[in-house]
């Protein structure tokens, strides 16, 4: 365990950034997105893996996921990742892919803005991390 954490504490802040925040995005996924309290029927809710626009968190979910999954993999992990993929280092790709997460949160936010619950707004919170992670391993490769 402690190795692992020695491992996590040489990582790079956005780097440290997206591992949670894409894990958090997954989590809050099953979490209430759209809230309607129907008086005494009871509360009606729609989790980010269900309709309205479900397509659109479910993509960003799937995107945070496999942003900290490469992280991990590429950091934490034993398997050999290669520097760059089709000619693109990863902080580009992370920085294209944190983009699109909050992107797709923000289009699915356009389509049906009304009742919105407490796990849309952990889900934009989320979905900017994961674009302020990838941006912030762009900078660090540009200053490089």
């Amino acid at each position: 365990m402690d190795n692992l954490m020695q491992k996590f504490n040489t990582l790079s802040l956005g780097e440290k950034i997206i591992v949670p925040a894409g894990a958090v995005l997954f989590i809050v996924g099953f979490l209430p997105w759209y809230s309607v309290d129907l008086g005494p029927l009871g509360t009606y809710t729609r989790s980010g893996w269900e309709s309205p626009g479900a397509i659109w968190s479910i993509l960003a979910i799937l995107v945070g996921l496999a942003m900290a999954g490469v992280v991990v993999v590429k950091n934490l992990g034993t398997v050999e990742v290669p520097a760059n993929v089709g000619g693109f280092t990863w902080p580009k790709i992370h920085l294209g892919a944190g983009v699109a997460a909050l992107a797709f949160v923000l289009i699915k936010l356009a389509n049906e803005s009304s009742h919105l619950g407490f796990g849309f707004y952990l889900g934009i919170l989320a979905a900017a991390a994961l674009a302020a992670g990838g941006f912030l391993m762009f900078k660090e490769e540009s200053a490089a």
